[in-house]
């Protein structure tokens, strides 16, 4: 029995570095999944409000944020996110002729608190490169949310989608909500701290198992 000490150790130390990687990897995906569900439910209703008709009269250039029709939409957003204290950001953005490069119309938010020659604008017209954000591109189809959190200019996010349609039914612009999401990037992290622990668990318990299994009984080791 001493023999096999070592053994038994190492396994059960083996075993709880799995069942705790499981249980971490089960509660970042219920984590995940709830909160795409609500930010693309915030998204479908939000799109909703929405006025495709006065949305295609936004100027599509800087200076379009001036214009009596963009405040308007802002101001729209802006209640939006007060009524959903889980967005940081809310946005409406519309295509472009290059495909996969997109064009904010209306931000909530459209300038950065510290402003310089680096920081990213999303004022009318200025382009966002969506070719690395499928579900940015899907909404035009219907409403979607990022399956992964994702990290840009603006921080870390996860972020759901909703397509703007007008009375015909066109999809004419997607409208955006951002939900700050360092802590799924926490649990992430925990997860290939954990993964890492499990693998080195296991290099041990096979370790332990080779070693054990050359040792005689009655040899010292």
């Amino acid at each position: 029995m001493k023999r096999f000490l070592p053994v038994i150790i190492a396994a059960v130390l083996l075993f709880a570095a799995l069942g705790n990687l499981f249980l971490q990897k089960r509660r970042f995906q219920a984590a995940l999944s709830s909160l795409r569900q609500e930010l693309m439910l915030i998204a479908s209703n939000a799109a909703l409000s929405i006025d495709a008709a006065q949305l295609r009269k936004v100027p599509l250039e800087q200076s379009g944020e001036s214009s009596d029709v963009y405040q308007e939409i802002s101001d729209k957003l802006i209640r939006i996110k007060q009524t959903n204290l889980l967005l940081k950001y809310v946005y409406i953005l519309t295509a472009t002729t290059n495909p996969g490069i997109l064009q904010f119309v209306v931000d909530a938010d459209p300038l950065p608190k510290v402003i310089t020659a680096r920081s990213p604008t999303s004022l009318p017209g200025d382009q966002y490169d969506a070719r690395r954000v499928p579900e940015m591109i899907n909404a035009y189809d219907g409403p979607s949310a990022d399956k992964d959190v994702l990290r840009d200019a603006w921080g870390i996010f996860l972020s759901g989608y909703a397509p703007i349609r007008d009375s015909g039914g066109d999809t004419v612009a997607i409208i955006g909500v951002d939900a700050e999401a360092t802590f799924l990037q926490t649990m992430e992290n925990n997860i290939d701290i954990s993964g890492r622990i499990a693998l080195l668990t296991g290099i041990l318990f096979i370790s332990v198992l080779t070693l054990t299994a050359f040792i005689k009984p009655g040899d010292k080791y």
